[in-house]
């Protein structure tokens, strides 16, 4: 396939100067980068064989027409031998699950709002076909670190594959060879379950503590509204699995049968969650880091 195929220019560096790595993904790595020496975006790299090119050759121009103030902006696309580069818009706040837990008061009122803002993103994806890709707790992230920062979903991914994050359950079960749009609904559904209890369903949890008439300790405080939306967004047939379009207009999630008392127990359990999830990065960057390292160590040694 060629370049006028994939539709990426050559010359990311007569525009643009690349700054250190902001963070490391299993596809791809965001470097800091300044449009002009001035306007400060983002720069997500991908290795070209981990590339779905398909996916750039079909909707990228698309993908850059698309301004949505919930979902990180793609602004450009620049290919090298061996990369291929999506300049985006650069976001400083924290992940989702960090500012919940540092509300002064966080209900079903408050989730509901936050998962409209992502389905907002969503819908105006899905209704020109386009598939996300990659909907998990670090996808979501706010705009700034200030009260009026605006969550918003990751720019789409061109990544071949679903990442394998810590937890396999964000992947729907369906696992076809590429992500769909199916796929995006399971991973939210997913989400949404997390921010309603703190935890995350274990195998074979998922369609057992939201049958109707059983109840956990840590469902008691959820209503029957929130646990029919996550039921439908956990549908194991992805033909009739609640679609976008569809969430966003119900009730729960517009608001107006929602729930406003503290959810206290969830937000402790969240804030464990994202401690664990810290871990878990920090242990993957030294672990990262002693790989680096270790052909050096061998050539010392050699000496």
């Amino acid at each position: 396939m060629t370049g006028d195929e994939i539709q990426l220019r050559d010359g990311l560096e007569a525009s643009y100067i690349l700054g250190n790595a902001i963070t490391r993904g299993q596809f791809s790595t965001v470097y800091k980068c300044l449009y002009k020496g001035k306007i400060e975006r983002a720069c997500r790299t991908y290795e070209k064989d981990k590339v779905n090119l398909n996916k750039v050759t079909k909707y990228l121009q698309e993908i850059l027409q698309i301004v949505h103030p919930n979902l990180i902006r793609i602004y450009d696309g620049f290919q090298t031998p061996d990369e291929i580069h999506f300049i985006t818009e650069r976001v400083y706040g924290e992940e989702l699950f960090e500012r919940i837990v540092d509300l002064g008061h966080y209900s079903e009122r408050e989730a509901a709002s936050l998962i409209k803002d992502i389905l907002s993103a969503l819908v105006c994806l899905h209704d020109k076909g386009i598939v996300h890709g990659d909907i998990r707790p670090e996808s979501l992230i706010y705009s700034n670190e200030g009260h009026d920062g605006t969550l918003k979903l990751r720019d789409v991914s061109f990544s071949k594959w679903t990442p394998n994050t810590h937890a396999t359950i964000f992947i729907a079960p369906e696992k076809g060879e590429t992500p769909s749009i199916a796929g995006d609904m399971w991973s939210l559904g997913i989400v949404l379950y997390i921010m309603l209890c703190g935890i995350e369903p274990g195998a074979g949890e998922v369609f057992t503590e939201l049958v109707p008439g059983l109840s956990l300790p840590w469902w008691e405080d959820i209503s029957k509204q929130a646990k029919e939306v996550i039921q439908r967004m956990l549908d194991l047939n992805p033909y009739s699995r609640l679609k976008a379009d569809e969430a966003y207009q119900i009730p729960w999630v517009q608001g107006s049968v929602t729930q406003e008392h503290h959810l206290e127990a969830a937000v402790e359990r969240l804030r464990e969650f994202n401690a664990k999830a810290k871990f878990r990065v920090a242990s993957k960057a030294v672990l990262a880091t002693r790989k680096l390292s270790l052909p050096f160590l061998r050539r010392m040694e050699l000496r």
